[in-house]
């Protein structure tokens, strides 16, 4: 009958042959050499859904029964035969990989008896699964990424199949692509006059060029802000794959924060072309459910999550030539045990990824993170560019603990061959330190206004809004205009801050005109901002010096002057109010080190001693979560694993006509495609649990009753401030 459903049904054999076919090819692109491995891809995508020819996964998909079990079988056919790899992966390839102990070895014991029930019945269908499975070997921490390798292999195989979706490798073109980055270099050094910062970036770039050459798996890039490192690391990455084709195959571009992705991969759309380049931020944008009329190889079964295929964004599995994404999505791909987070961890090996600022990878799991980097660079050609201008200290001192878990010295290799010579030519800002006087809002903004061009980068939200404020009140009690005033903080949807950076930039390229900024720590990494003076709440020592990055970048009042032009001033807020955890404490060990003097910002080894001592006096580095991984505690370090509290929930913002008509277009259909996740990129502002809470009083809708997809009312978002919580906040300014 033509409404019969079970005429889209895909046969299950169908299914496997696909399933074991793709995974084998996807695992002979992330490790061309190694047959046991592509062979053990192909066996898992042959065994992931053995377990639904039973009877009674037949009844479930026929409407006979609601529950139905269908991994544990084929799980406890690989685990009879050792291949623990194997079980784990099909074992988790909805729910997620479990622990070895309190999860997958008490479920292969429930099932093996039906699996072995069921044999000849599967084998009759499909003979194929009559293959002889190798046990699994070696270290439990090469079984860890083996098993996180086999896993992503087979969901990205099974999402694919589902989808109708093919196995592809878009080529990086390597050498094309570093033709065209290096003539945007040139054009964009055109426009800088000679000087110390354009000489800079020219031993910067020729530096990376040359290091693309060199042995090894892990390198640095010391350099000062404003050194041209962004451009620098992508000629480095990609001259690297073209003199090595054969072990790379993908540029991934790691950054911590959402202003620096937006800037960033704007630059690499314009240098390399938009059709290579894929952005890949963070945000909770919650899937629906499947649709009733899916086809039986794909109905959940209660076994845990499952990611319909038509509103599975693409940018799932990574296969894109060049990717940028945040740090939280990266390592979330690396220790999470989720289908949707680990589905693209295969197209992380033979990669080169360029973690950008350093800096910032939280200390509670630097261990752990360093541990998967070095194991990643030795057994999956995976390639590690660190860059920083505040280069922490990775390497154990010798005066280092025997359980210091960073890495040995020698391990990573430096590309620029004397920083502290390069810090010392890129000198271009002095700095005031704050004494134990606190400052008050109005203070800053009096000086500010005077000033007429100044950013002040504080360390929360509602200081940046105080501040703005301000200003506000500053100027007009002065008579002056108001137009130069603007506000930074994520608050604001990508596509609000990019249009206000715009603004910044137009209003600093015309030396006459006023500018004055209140923003959060947004901008003090990696932002192209090139103020005379730079106001800093004190916080941690490596905020300091980024945002001090921000202050004469291009080097023209140094220039100028013959000395450092910019002028930074480091200040302590009346209530010192900063976030908590980490950056509370490293702004307290700034505090501590400054009551022993003024602290240079040029010189690497003070950077050093300042990291060495936050790593160092007995801080714990993710001992635990360490020893989860080398337990296979795969769920339980994935639970402990939270780079960020990333609980925040996407909100979406009708901030310009394009947005509104998509939102509309969304609150039409009531669900998400990749086509409206795709538009809405850069109009979403993500809110903590408390935030979300206060906006479900009246500012924020859900598109339809339990999508868990909402959508902010657009009186609730201010043109200046961006999504405001409280009305009346909006109404104040001025």
């Amino acid at each position: 009958m033509e409404d019969d459903p079970r005429a889209s049904w895909q046969l299950l054999r169908d299914h496997l042959h696909a399933v074991g076919a793709s995974a084998a090819a996807l695992a002979k692109l992330a490790r061309p050499e190694d047959e046991r491995f592509i062979e053990a891809a192909r066996a898992a995508g042959l065994l992931h859904d053995f377990g639904k020819y039973s009877q009674e996964f037949q009844e479930l998909i026929r409407g006979k029964r609601k529950r139905a079990e269908h991994s544990g079988h084929g799980a406890s056919l690989a685990a009879e035969s050792k291949a623990w790899e194997i079980a784990f992966a099909i074992a988790g390839h909805h729910a997620g990989i479990p622990n070895f102990t309190g999860g997958l070895r008490e479920r292969v014991k429930q099932w093996a008896e039906a699996a072995l029930a069921l044999k000849a019945t599967a084998a009759a269908d499909c003979p194929e699964l009559e293959i002889a499975l190798a046990g699994s070997s070696g270290p439990k921490r090469d079984v860890d990424l083996r098993t996180r390798m086999l896993f992503s292999c087979l969901v990205d195989a099974d999402r694919l199949d589902t989808g109708g979706f093919e196995v592809q490798q878009a080529p990086l073109a390597a050498a094309e692509r570093l033709h065209r980055l290096k003539s945007a270099i040139a054009n964009r050094a055109a426009g800088i006059p000679e000087g110390a910062v354009k000489s800079a970036r020219r031993k910067v770039l020729d530096s990376c060029l040359i290091a693309a050459e060199a042995p090894g798996g892990i390198f640095s890039l010391t350099v000062p802000t404003g050194g041209g490192k962004t451009f620098s690391s992508m000629a480095f990455a990609l001259r690297r794959a073209a003199l090595f084709p054969e072990l790379y195959r993908r540029i991934i571009v790691v950054i911590p924060y959402l202003s620096i992705i937006e800037q960033n991969a704007q630059a690499f759309i314009e240098a390399l072309g938009a059709g290579c380049i894929l952005e890949h931020h963070s945000g909770n944008v919650n899937r629906l459910k499947p649709r009733d009329s899916e086809t039986y190889t794909n109905v959940e079964s209660q076994e845990g999550e499952y990611e319909h295929p038509g509103s599975a964004p693409p940018m799932e599995n990574w296969d894109a030539p060049i990717i940028v994404t945040t740090s939280v999505r990266f390592f979330e791909s690396l220790f999470s045990n989720r289908p949707r987070d680990l589905r693209r961890l295969h197209n992380v090996a033979r990669s080169i990824v360029i973690v950008d600022e350093v800096q910032t990878l939280p200390r509670q799991f630097l261990g752990l993170i360093l541990g998967m980097m070095q194991d990643l660079a030795k057994d999956w050609s995976t390639c590690f560019l660190l860059c920083t201008a505040t280069q922490p200290a990775l390497e154990r001192g010798p005066q280092a603990s025997k359980h210091d878990m960073r890495w040995l010295a020698g391990t990573v290799r430096e590309i620029v061959e004397e920083p502290a010579a390069l810090f010392r030519d890129l000198q271009r800002v002095t700095v005031s330190w704050p004494g134990d006087r606190k400052t008050s809002w109005p203070e800053i903004a009096q000086d500010m206004v005077e000033r007429r061009r100044a950013l002040c980068i504080v360390n929360i939200r509602d200081h940046a809004s105080n501040l703005y404020r301000e200003l506000h009140r500053e100027a007009q009690a002065r008579g002056l205009s108001q137009d130069g005033i603007f506000h930074l903080s994520t608050r604001m949807c990508a596509a609000h801050r990019l249009a206000v950076l715009a603004k910044i930039r137009n209003r600093l390229a015309d030396e006459s005109s006023p500018c004055l900024v209140a923003s959060t720590q947004l901008v003090e990494a990696g932002v192209d901002l090139d103020f005379p003076v730079v106001y800093r709440a004190l916080g941690p020592l490596d905020s300091i010096i980024q945002a001090a990055g921000r202050c004469d970048r291009e080097g023209k009042l140094t220039e100028a002057l013959g000395r450092p032009g910019g002028h930074m001033i480091v200040f302590r807020p009346e209530d010192e109010k900063t976030p908590p955890g980490a950056y509370r404490e490293a702004t307290e060990r700034t505090r501590v080190a400054l009551a022993r003097g003024p602290i240079s910002i040029d010189d690497p080894a003070a950077v050093r001693e300042y990291f060495d001592r936050y790593y160092g006096d007995g801080a714990d580095l993710g001992k635990q979560e360490q020893n989860w991984r080398d337990e296979l505690a795969f769920r339980s370090l994935a639970q402990a694993f939270e780079m960020i509290s990333d609980l925040t929930q996407a909100v979406f913002i009708g901030y310009d006509a394009m947005a509104r008509a998509v939102i509309e277009e969304l609150l039409a259909r009531g669900r998400l495609d990749r086509e409206i996740l795709r538009a809405l990129q850069r109009y979403t502002v993500g809110l903590y649990p408390g935030e979300f809470f206060l906006a479900r009083q009246g500012v924020i809708q859900e598109v339809r009753p339990d999508s868990d997809l909402w959508v902010c009312q657009e009186s609730c978002y201010d043109e200046s401030l961006g999504l405001v919580l409280d009305r009346t906040a909006s109404e104040m300014v001025i």
